[in-house]
């Protein structure tokens, strides 16, 4: 008969070998719609209820196959969307894994088109390169730019900034020439970038990634290691600061270790509403 410190102990190995598998085979390919309304002040008529499909870190590599984002492309391709925003980190360890992983990525379609940034790790491996296949397949990158979307002569305005650790921020050239009643929604890899953007720029809603919310998280949420400089503030959801409101996403692939538990990927449908509150 087993002892209870046996018993107690084989109880944990059987937990430990449970987490270790949850969080390397299934949690990882386990992935998530998560579905946020987010108000938006001085939202046309026209915009209500518009929707954005964001995908973030995708990380083609050694941890990240091909068929895996195939099947993200093809998820994502499936959803009533209006417009799908790339927010950066396409891929992980190499160069040679630019041209696969957007030739996928290339496949999304939208009605008002696709639109992307670059994040960190795509300027480690080749960010020239990277806007070049970009292009190759239409997909404009809106480095310190802005496009505007346009429905029934309204127009809401969708800009992106470099990379906050890689590259320039240039708000002000973001924008330029966005007339100040038209929302703005601004694509940034990294959140960081909203504590420091310029606050004589508005900007209505910044779209993020970066953070991966952790990849592991324990009870409550939180996450032991967060590649932010803001601790749990930017591990992933909606976040409300005085100038602005973030949405991070927790994104697709993974980096360091091919792990994800109590974190799953994450494709966001964000659905954009009128503030009840207009300011």
């Amino acid at each position: 008969m087993l002892s209870r410190r046996q018993f107690l102990k084989g109880a944990m190995t059987v937990g430990a070998i449970a987490l270790i598998t949850d969080g390397i085979f299934y949690e990882p390919r386990h992935v998530v719609i998560e579905r946020r309304t987010i108000a938006i002040n001085n939202l046309p008529d026209a915009f209500e209820g518009f929707r954005m499909c964001q995908i973030t870190d995708v990380h083609h590599g050694p941890f990240v196959g091909l068929g895996f984002i195939e099947g993200i492309v093809d998820k994502a391709n499936s959803l009533n969307h209006d417009l799908m925003v790339l927010i950066g980190d396409y891929v992980f360890g190499s160069r040679k894994y630019i041209e696969p992983a957007i030739s996928v990525l290339g496949r999304l379609k939208s009605p008002h088109g696709v639109l992307a940034v670059l994040g960190n790790h795509d300027h480690y491996e080749g960010a020239e390169l990277t806007k070049d296949v970009f292009s190759k397949y239409n997909i404009p990158v809106i480095t310190n730019s802005h496009r505007l979307v346009e429905i029934k002569n309204k127009a809401v305005c969708i800009a992106g900034v470099g990379d906050f650790y890689e590259d320039m921020q240039d708000l002000r050239a973001a924008l330029k020439g966005v007339p100040d009643d038209i929302p703005r929604i601004l694509l940034s890899h990294n959140p960081d970038y909203a504590e420091v953007m310029p606050k004589t720029e508005r900007v209505d809603l910044v779209l993020a990634g970066h953070t991966h919310g952790g990849q592991i998280r324990l009870p409550f949420s939180i996450a032991p290691v967060n590649m932010s400089n803001y601790g749990q503030r930017y591990t992933g959801g909606l976040v409300k600061l005085t100038h602005t409101q973030v949405y991070v996403s927790r994104g697709i692939g993974m980096v360091g270790f091919p792990v994800r538990f109590n974190c799953p990927p994450e494709i966001t449908m964000i659905t954009l509403t009128k503030a009840i509150w207009q300011v």
